[in-house]
């Protein structure tokens, strides 16, 4: 069984200790069992050391239920140590493929969708960002890759030429682990718009984080850009505070126009429990 183990370890091109296992990246994708027999565990990604990623998971430290994965080709050559603190059982199962666990079957599942959009493995849920730029449809929506419920808030994206054939795109937005401005754990990238300009385009969308030993949590909005929806800017904060202590903690999902020179924001918020519609201006 030892002989067996380690095998497959050096197979694999990782090493395992204590709930960790490291890759050096050959391939396009890792694979990762799900089993909703677990609970989730916090999974945190390095590359070459320095922080990526923290997503919740639930890895299968025997038979898996179905297969997530996440495409690493922007890391070849690089170093990914996976830390976790579930069951480390699960970590010997990850492995990097060119394809995605299952591939060949993709589509062809009962109840799959055929019509419709739907992403290739993960949740998905808000549309946010639909567009037309450049001769393509674009299409940016909620998606969690780790599992079939709504966690690990990321933007998918996926283009068209017809709203029917569907190309899938590198996920754009991720949870982010920290920022210069807040080094407090932050959550998801939250729902918002895009919107064309002359010559890029934008896309606005909700962060929060939880300040340290509070229950409360603190939204603002986001903005990064991109000339080609491929490669985008990094991120900055165009509107950081609510208006008012009247305003509840929920303040998100901003809806961003131009009109007449000037940038205009509708936010979905809350005032004494009912449903408020906020807007903001600014020329910059």
């Amino acid at each position: 069984r030892t002989v067996l183990t380690l095998f497959v370890l050096s197979f694999s091109c990782l090493a395992a200790i204590a709930g960790e296992v490291s890759f050096k990246i050959t391939r396009q994708y890792l694979n990762f069992p799900i089993s909703h027999k677990e609970n989730r565990g916090r999974m945190t990604f390095e590359v070459n050391g320095k922080p990526d990623l923290s997503v919740v998971i639930r890895l299968a430290p025997d038979e898996a239920e179905y297969w997530v994965f996440k495409d690493v080709s922007a890391f070849k050559g690089k170093t990914i140590k996976i830390t976790y603190d579930g069951n480390e059982k699960g970590l010997s199962k990850i492995y990097q493929s060119d394809e995605i666990e299952g591939q060949a079957e993709l589509y062809k599942e009962k109840n799959r969708p055929q019509f419709h959009f739907t992403t290739r493995r993960g949740w998905i849920n808000d549309p946010n960002g639909l567009i037309y730029y450049e001769g393509e449809y674009h299409l940016f929506y909620q998606h969690n890759p780790f599992e079939r419920d709504w966690e690990n808030m990321h933007w998918g994206h996926a283009a068209s030429k017809d709203l029917v054939h569907w190309t899938y795109l590198p996920v754009v937005l991720a949870p982010q682990p920290e920022l210069d401005d807040y080094p407090e754990f932050l959550g998801g990238a939250f729902s918002g718009s895009a919107l064309v300009e002359e010559d890029q385009v934008s896309l606005f969308f909700t962060r929060h984080f939880s300040p340290t030993h509070e229950r409360t949590k603190i939204e603002y909005q986001s903005r990064v850009t991109s000339k080609d929806l491929l490669h985008f800017s990094p991120e900055e904060i165009v509107l950081r505070t609510k208006p008012s202590c009247e305003i509840s903690q929920n303040f998100r999902d901003p809806k961003v126009f131009i009109e007449d020179g000037v940038y205009k924001m509708v936010v979905g918020s809350g005032i004494s429990e009912s449903a408020a519609m906020l807007q903001f201006h600014s020329r910059d």
